[in-house]
């Protein structure tokens, strides 16, 4: 429904099955910002898991910020940038809907799953 806000706070994982290896972290919110439904403005936030020697270091993030039409088979979205070993990250994602895959059981209600193919450039300064 248009103007609907949804927050999310998601596990990012390697894959789509089942069972995959929890690799960080997605944080923010995604925006029904057309009025047929079929396009979502997104902020998000991927935190990637690291082990830390000292708890006072920066995260390692990469934000994007763009529109995902779900109605699309994929769409882009830009990288504003990054923390930690993505300080200065610039580039894209191209952000696939995948639905149901091989009639895995769905536990929480939701059926969609959003894949993420990102290309970066980014220097260490």
């Amino acid at each position: 429904m248009f103007g609907t806000i949804t927050v999310v706070d998601d596990e990012l994982t390697e894959s789509h099955e089942l069972g995959s290896a929890v690799i960080g972290k997605a944080q923010g919110f995604y925006l029904a910002s057309s009025l047929d439904g079929t396009s979502q403005t997104l902020s998000l936030t991927v935190l990637l898991d690291r082990e830390h020697e000292h708890h006072d270091t920066l995260d390692d993030a990469i934000s994007f910020f763009g529109v995902h039409r779900t109605a699309s088979h994929a769409s882009q979205v830009a990288v504003i940038g990054g923390t930690g070993k993505f300080e200065h990250a610039k580039g894209y994602a191209i952000v696939e809907t995948l639905h149901n895959q091989n009639n895995q059981h769905i536990t929480d209600g939701q059926d969609t799953i959003l894949h993420f193919s990102v290309y970066l450039t980014y220097y260490k300064a």
